[in-house]
């Protein structure tokens, strides 16, 4: 295989905090927080960036980087690339890659894909097909939607229960 395992869990990461930082940025996500018990200060602190960083649409770069050192991400992210298949990994490194190939951190395009994944979702998933057979077999771009679109909401998943944060 041509990238290392723990390059691809790197960029995986990304785009796994990326999904994270979305969620935890969005209204519902701060409707929910006000009804829980008080926060520990590691989370209330996580959640107020991620609240900040969505108000100014992602523009910060600086709360875009200290996301994405942030531990409790970090955590996350390190958990699920350990738990994913090789090809789940390839996908999410590629969806991180098509944002930005270079090693920034959270790419704000990344973060604003998770918004509103439909707008984008046939373009980028077109451009990021392309890139996968170069290193897989894949039967087609319909199944190669399909199981983007599975990962991406199984995910998603994750974070709303709560295994994230």
């Amino acid at each position: 295989f041509p990238i290392p395992k723990a390059g691809l869990q790197n960029s995986a990461s990304t785009t796994l905090i990326a999904q994270q930082v979305w969620h935890l940025g969005t209204r519902e996500a701060r409707q929910a927080i006000k009804r829980q018990p008080k926060l520990n200060a590691r989370t209330a602190s996580l959640v107020s960036t991620c609240q900040a960083l969505r108000k100014y649409q992602y523009r910060s770069w600086a709360k875009r980087r200290a996301l994405a050192k942030n531990s409790i991400l970090n955590e996350y992210a390190h958990w699920m690339t350990s738990n994913l298949k090789d090809r789940s990994l390839v996908m999410l490194s590629l969806l991180a890659w098509h944002f930005d190939s270079r090693p920034v951190p959270l790419p704000r395009g990344l973060i604003e894909f998770f918004a509103k994944p439909d707008d984008q979702f046939d373009s980028v998933c077109a451009s990021v097909y392309l890139s996968y057979t170069n290193m897989y077999e894949s039967p087609s771009l319909a199944d190669f939607k399909e199981k983007l679109s599975h990962l991406l909401g199984f995910l998603e998943w994750h974070v709303i229960k709560g295994a994230a944060v």
